[in-house]
């Protein structure tokens, strides 16, 4: 079995919340679309515990959300 510590840097920032992976369609981190709903999801992981998981109608909305949240946890856009 893994370490859950091994999730993440440092800071307690899940790497999945930090780098942009090939899976990722948005070309954003944090950002990804649900098709079934049309609607833009912006998350943000710190310490296991979502700080940012909020839904918008429009692409732009959700990624200024993330840029923000960002710039609040982590000092600045990654």
């Amino acid at each position: 079995m893994g370490n859950a510590n091994n999730l993440t840097d440092k800071d307690g920032i899940n790497y999945t919340s930090r780098d942009l992976t090939k899976r990722n369609k948005t070309g954003v981190v944090g950002v990804s679309y649900d098709k079934a709903s049309d609607t833009w999801f912006a998350h943000l992981m710190i310490n296991y515990k979502y700080v940012l998981a909020k839904s918008f109608k429009d692409f732009d909305d959700a990624v200024a959300a993330r840029k923000k949240a960002e710039l609040k946890y982590y000092g600045k856009n990654r």
